[in-house]
């Protein structure tokens, strides 16, 4: 036996570390009159297919939506301004390092049966490796369209079919905002009828690492 003392380690408590979250739900977010502000802005800037940075034609197999894009101007400073709080406040879950609005904001409409997003990653790779934190905000009432729900993979995969229900309700609500990292896969599904506006916008840093 070793004649060397025995060392003694003392015992640290255990860290309870959060689980990870793949979205962060912010309800009421912007009242009806804003969400109407910010719809109106949307439609004076026009509303265009919308295409991937590699859609040359337009490829309608992955996505078949119309987008208007939002820039910084006077007009608009107000919901970037607010846009900015509520990054900050989302981003006390991730701890992400954001440096601000990298691009324009993205104005979605899905307005034919059918129209649709498949599963995708918003950022990390070419020209969006700056994206960190997507944010969505929703501008219809959840009663003037069907279909048309904004999903994330784990919540589809992991979640049983009436918790699944009841986590679209509350996405669908008018005002909410939904924030999730942007390598986070999500989708929307299929369009069945009526229109569904939404507002998306992305907070950049440095690439993820």
């Amino acid at each position: 036996m070793s004649d060397e003392p025995l060392e003694i380690r003392p015992v640290l408590p255990a860290v309870e570390t959060p689980s990870y979250a793949s979205h962060v739900v912010l309800p009421g977010a912007f009242g009806p009159r804003q969400c109407e502000r910010i719809v109106e802005t949307g439609e004076a800037f026009g509303a265009d297919d919308a295409r991937l940075a590699s859609d040359d034609p337009l490829d309608e197999s992955l996505r078949r939506a119309r987008v208007a894009w939002i820039p910084p101007e006077p007009d608009t400073a107000w919901l970037f301004e607010k846009l900015g709080a509520l990054g900050r406040r989302a981003n006390r879950t991730y701890g992400f390092d954001l440096t601000g609005f990298g691009e324009d904001l993205q104005y979605t409409v899905y307005d034919e049966p059918g129209a649709f997003y498949t599963w995708h990653q918003d950022g990390l790779a070419s020209d969006v490796s700056s994206r960190k934190l997507a944010l969505v905000v929703q501008l219809s009432e959840p009663h003037t369209y069907e279909g048309c729900d904004l999903e994330l993979f784990d919540t589809v995969t992991d979640l049983a079919p009436e918790d699944l229900a009841e986590s679209a309700r509350e996405r669908r609500v008018l005002g909410t905002v939904i924030a999730f990292p942007a390598f986070e896969y999500h989708r929307v599904t299929p369009l069945v009828s009526g229109v569904r506006r939404s507002l998306v916008v992305w907070l950049s840093g440095p690439p993820f690492r």
